[in-house]
């Protein structure tokens, strides 16, 4: 890249700027940019010094994606219509380690942004999509966020049943989840052994039935298993126990964060097929309703990539080029320099691809690059590898807006 250029090294609260006129040439020092007013005013300021010391109208600026932070600056770069440029960090801290002293603070940040601009050829003008892509990558992110809310209340519900049920989950290998409706609900009724175990088992059968919608075969061969559980296991606290209370409220938290995350998803579901190349991505195999919204909504709209290669950049499953000599540098680890969470949703959507073993393209390539004679990959690899073959045949049947043929 080339031309004037304002790099920006983004933080909470504050960030610090540079003008560039060329390559190796800073305007001035780095300043603090605050997230005002005022401090977006100031940051115009410059940039119309700049064009005049350049002599060049096309000013851009560029700064590092940093979660939440960058929101208000890229919101004033809109408003204001102005050009601009999002990197990945790792693409920057690439450059940064090539520094014989590779120190890092803010206003050397900045000079590191701007190698970065110069020195990379393939970089993209950002450009907001339409509202529908932008709502849905919004409510993935929101999904996600709290996606992580319910882990954590899943493992302090966790970390307390061990207490008071220790080993109560071994009834449920390879049967019921413990998290399902009738353990639960035992669960919270009966929130320790001795309690349980006050009651006959045909009594705790009948009060459960009455409150699910699951056969009765079902409630009582759980409850059975509990039961038994509650028997053998040796509690570590009494019914009376501050630890029997918090159980029961670590139960309604749960359950009631696990309705709001199914609600959330719902909503991201029923975006989502709004989207044309919806059924094109849910038609794959080991790719349900849930995983390809979710997909649909990091890529976005597809029509912004002009090749699979640039796809590929955007999720971060390029190789790194590393040649030298006789050795081409070609396969290698992938440059994970893009978009992880759409990357985590691809490596999902592969692997479960190989978990249903339908024998489709997918899982004869991922088994392929098992079984290779020539250095055979190890299943993650394997699966990474098949993540990147997987973005390639959605970018396909999304262009020609076709549904995967198996």
């Amino acid at each position: 890249m080339n031309g004037p250029v304002i790099t920006v090294d983004v933080s909470k609260g504050s960030c610090h700027f540079q003008p560039y006129v060329e390559n190796g040439k800073p305007m001035s020092k780095a300043k603090v940019l605050h997230d005002t007013i005022e401090g977006f005013e100031d940051l115009s300021k410059t940039m119309e010094k700049l064009k005049e010391k350049s002599g060049n109208d096309n000013v851009v600026v560029v700064f590092e994606a940093t979660g939440v932070y960058h929101r208000c600056l890229q919101k004033y770069l809109d408003d204001k219509s102005i050009t601009y440029y999002i990197i990945s960090p790792l693409m920057s801290a690439a450059y940064r380690k090539t520094n014989i002293n590779a120190n890092k603070t803010d206003s050397l940040d900045c000079g590191h942004i701007a190698k970065c601009f110069y020195g990379e050829q393939d970089l993209r003008v950002y450009k907001k999509q339409a509202d529908i892509y932008e709502d849905l990558r919004h409510t993935n992110r929101y999904y996600e966020s709290e996606l992580n809310f319910l882990r954590q209340r899943k493992t302090s519900f966790r970390a307390l049943l061990d207490i008071i049920y220790p080993c109560i989950d071994k009834c449920f290998k390879g049967h019921a989840s413990l998290y399902d409706e009738v353990p639960m609900m035992v669960l919270k009724m009966y929130p320790h052994p001795k309690l349980l175990l006050k009651h006959k088992e045909e009594t705790i059968v009948k009060a459960i039935e009455n409150k699910t919608h699951h056969q009765k075969q079902f409630v009582r061969q759980i409850i059975n298993k509990m039961y038994e559980s509650a028997s053998k296991c040796y509690s570590g606290c009494d019914e009376k126990d501050v630890e029997v209370i918090r159980l029961k409220e670590s139960i309604v938290s749960l359950k009631e964060q696990e309705s709001k995350c199914n609600a959330i998803l719902n909503e991201l579901i029923n975006k989502a097929m709004e989207v044309p190349y919806f059924k094109s991505v849910a038609s794959i195999v080991g790719i349900g309703l849930n995983l390809a919204a979710r997909i649909v909504a990091e890529i976005g709209d597809i029509s912004r990539f002009n090749s699979r290669r640039a796809i590929s950049a955007y999720a971060g499953l390029n190789p790194k080029i590393r040649q030298s000599g006789d050795e081409d540098g070609t396969h290698l680890a992938i440059s994970k320099k893009g978009n992880r969470h759409l990357r985590c949703l691809l490596y999902l959507g592969a692997s479960s691809n190989y978990r249903l073993k339908k024998h489709d393209k997918l899982y004869e390539f991922n088994q392929k690059k098992r079984q290779q004679s020539n250095c055979p990959l190890k299943p993650k690899a394997a699966n990474i590898a098949t993540a990147h073959k997987l973005l390639v045949i959605i970018y396909a049947l999304s262009k020609n807006n076709q549904e995967y043929n198996s």
